[in-house]
Formats: C-alpha cells, sequence, structure tokens
C-alpha cells in the first residue's frame, strides 16, 4: 500500500477515535491523541475566539469538566487529508456535535454545534497525534 494513503488512513481512524473517546469520556485515550505541546484554538459562529490551551493537560481538563455528568455525540464528515511532508498531515473536517449537560447544571440543556476542524497531525515514535486544532464553528445553538 502507498504509504502517503496509508498515513492518511491511520490520521483518519485516529479522528475517529477522538469522537469515541469524547463521547465515551476515555480521557485516557483522548489525550494520547494529543501532543503534550498541542496548540488549541476553538471560535464561535461569529469568529470570536472561545478557547485556547497551549498544552494536552490544560484541554483534556477543559473537555472533561465540560463533559462530566453529561452525555454528547461528535462527528466528523468530508474530510480533506493532505500529507505534507513524511512526518506532517493537513487535515480539515467538517463536524457537528450535540451536547445534553448534567441535569442541574447552569445554563443551556443542550448545545448543537456544526463547524470545521483544521488541524495538523505530527508522526512520533508512538504515531500519529495532533500538534494543532482549530474548531470553527458555522452554527452554534443552545436550548434552555
Amino acid at each position: 500500500m502507498d504509504t502517503a494513503i496509508d498515513n492518511i488512513e491511520q490520521v483518519r481512524r485516529a479522528k475517529a477515535r477522538y469522537a469515541r473517546f469524547l463521547d465515551t469520556k476515555d480521557w485516557d485515550g483522548f489525550a494520547d491523541l494529543f501532543e503534550p505541546a498541542v496548540e488549541v484554538r476553538m471560535f464561535d459562529p461569529a469568529g470570536n475566539l472561545v478557547v485556547s490551551h497551549d498544552d494536552r493537560d490544560s484541554f483534556v481538563a477543559a473537555a472533561r469538566a465540560g463533559l462530566e455528568g453529561g452525555q454528547s455525540i461528535h462527528q466528523m464528515h468530508n474530510d480533506e487529508i493532505d500529507q505534507i511532508s513524511d512526518t506532517e498531515i493537513s487535515a480539515t473536517w467538517s463536524m457537528e456535535d450535540m451536547i445534553i449537560f448534567r441535569p442541574g447544571s447552569e445554563g443551556p440543556r443542550r448545545m448543537h454545534g456544526y463547524g470545521h476542524y483544521h488541524e495538523l497531525w505530527r508522526l512520533g515514535t508512538d504515531g500519529w497525534r495532533i500538534t494543532r486544532l482549530e474548531l470553527r464553528r458555522t452554527i452554534l445553538e443552545f436550548t434552555e
């Protein structure tokens, strides 16, 4: 099999695990998908920066706190993946997620969002890991 195709398939499968690990709250598995110094930026539909992390531990802790006691589904679609060097892959994914927040929590009961992930994956000794993740929301709906 072509090495570039094999690498792209490995990243595609890793992103599928990203969604599954979030939804099943497998925080160790989720953390293992990122380089320790990962850069994470998330923007609302108006383009405002709403989440910013420069390390894996703070990002995973924030994701864990946000989903604690709730239910979620994360889906990725329409991937555009390019191997840009022997050790780097650029990936863009259409995404949809829904989060039903824990009963009794303050704020909305449900969030339903859409957007695009823009990522840089890097190959290391333990395989492909996300080194930069940017989520640009296009739609974000809240239900009280």
